[in-house]
């Protein structure tokens, strides 16, 4: 009787399984909603990479939390923490002396879980769509890990120590580098993002 119900149960997965991989939309690399684990020789970015070997050493070095690096992108509940945190960051730089001058819109890549976020300012708001395929033609692009920005965000990293040691790279016009760290800066400290 069991082998009977998990031959019918077994196919019945494998092509739910199947449906959600290949309907998902194009941003489906990120570790968040890759189903079929892969790995992935080909960075992100230009600069992925060196953010990557980065926030290994940071991690080794106690710099920044390697159990959560190393959980990064590992279960459902961890891709609701991270849209979170996200968020959070969105409502900080919307609070920033910052805000007016940030680009029109940037994308932020978390290199451990190649997950993409674009973030938007107009008039003072800022918004937030967690889970695109990349950044825009053009855009300004900040990399880093999600470990590094919790640090970061905490006020136990600096942001020039963070872009100094590779864990933020920022792929900008000067002036939206600039104003990208000054917002970075700007969101230290702030009591509203969390570790979980």
């Amino acid at each position: 009787m069991t082998s009977l119900r998990t031959s019918r149960i077994f196919p019945a997965g494998l092509a739910l399984l199947l449906a959600v991989t290949y309907s998902a939309p194009a941003a489906i690399g990120c570790a968040f909603h890759n189903a079929i684990p892969e790995t992935q020789l080909e960075p992100m970015y230009p600069g992925s990479l060196t953010v990557a070997v980065a926030l290994r050493k940071a991690a080794k070095a106690g710099d920044i939390d390697l159990a959560a690096l190393e959980r990064a992108a590992t279960s459902p509940l961890s891709y609701i923490f991270t849209k979170r945190r996200l968020r959070e960051l969105a409502k900080a730089l919307a609070a920033s002396p910052a805000v007016d001058a940030l680009p029109s819109s940037f994308s932020l890549g978390y290199v451990e879980s190649r997950l993409w976020t674009r973030y938007s300012q107009s008039e003072g708001k800022v918004s937030v769509v967690v889970h695109t395929s990349g950044p825009a033609d053009g855009e300004a692009v900040l990399l880093t890990g999600e470990p590094a920005l919790m640090e970061l965000r905490s006020g136990r990293l600096s942001v020039d120590r963070a872009i100094a040691n590779g864990l933020i790279v920022i792929d900008a016009t000067e002036s939206e580098t600039a104003v990208l760290r000054d917002a970075l800066i700007a969101t230290s400290q702030d009591e509203r993002i969390g570790s979980r």
